[in-house]
């Protein structure tokens, strides 16, 4: 279970720092101040002082106002300063930019899911790795050994492992399904970040 796990954990780094590096609606310089962000953002969280606070969170936001995670820290800083209707409006920001991030997660989830498709037909090695794994998975579920929990997690973890298995021998058949799963979900996040900018200027213009 653990080699098969370790590799899918793997794949699914790769892609993240894959997109890391492509820095949506950022400019050069504001990728380049990606630490001074961490700290500042750290600081709009976890400062006492609300005034302190609410400096760091303004800081964050200037950054990189694409964030959640400085908004959500202006919201409480602004609701402990009395602040209650600027609050308001950073939480409704906060909430946007939580949203569109929500959105982005089932695109990337199939990219990766795509990427490891990949490596699999690449790779019959891996293929039949996989197959293993899930005897194995199903062997331990069967015996009986396995705590409450254990066979709790051991059962979610065969059905990723089934679903992977089910999709690798539909592509087998199909290789042309790779391309179009790549093509679907790119369109996908390109119209979610043209929704999101657009909304994202109404709501700053408060329209």
């Amino acid at each position: 279970m653990k080699r098969f796990q370790f590799w899918l954990m793997a794949i699914a780094l790769a892609m993240v720092v894959g997109l890391s590096s492509f820095s949506w609606g950022m400019t050069a310089a504001q990728a380049q101040t990606t630490d001074e962000f961490t700290r500042v953002a750290e600081q709009c969280l976890t400062t006492t002082d609300a005034q302190s606070a609410l400096q760091a969170c303004e800081r964050a936001i200037a950054i990189n106002k694409e964030d959640a995670i400085p908004w959500y820290g202006k919201v409480k800083a602004l609701n402990a300063l009395g602040r209650t209707q600027e609050a308001d409006l950073a939480l409704r920001q906060f909430d946007f930019v939580g949203r569109y991030y929500s959105g982005m997660l089932r695109p990337i989830q199939l990219l990766q899911r795509r990427i490891l498709l990949s490596e699999l037909v690449a790779n019959r090695e891996r293929a039949t790795e996989l197959t293993n794994e899930i005897t194995q998975i199903q062997g331990q579920i069967n015996g009986g050994s396995l705590s409450a929990e254990e066979r709790t997690q051991a059962e979610d973890y065969l059905q990723r492992l089934q679903n992977i298995k089910e999709d690798y021998d539909q592509v087998q058949s199909n290789p042309q399904l790779l391309d179009q799963l790549e093509t679907n979900m790119i369109q996908a996040m390109i119209e979610l970040r043209k929704g999101f900018v657009e909304a994202n200027a109404r709501l700053n213009t408060g329209n």
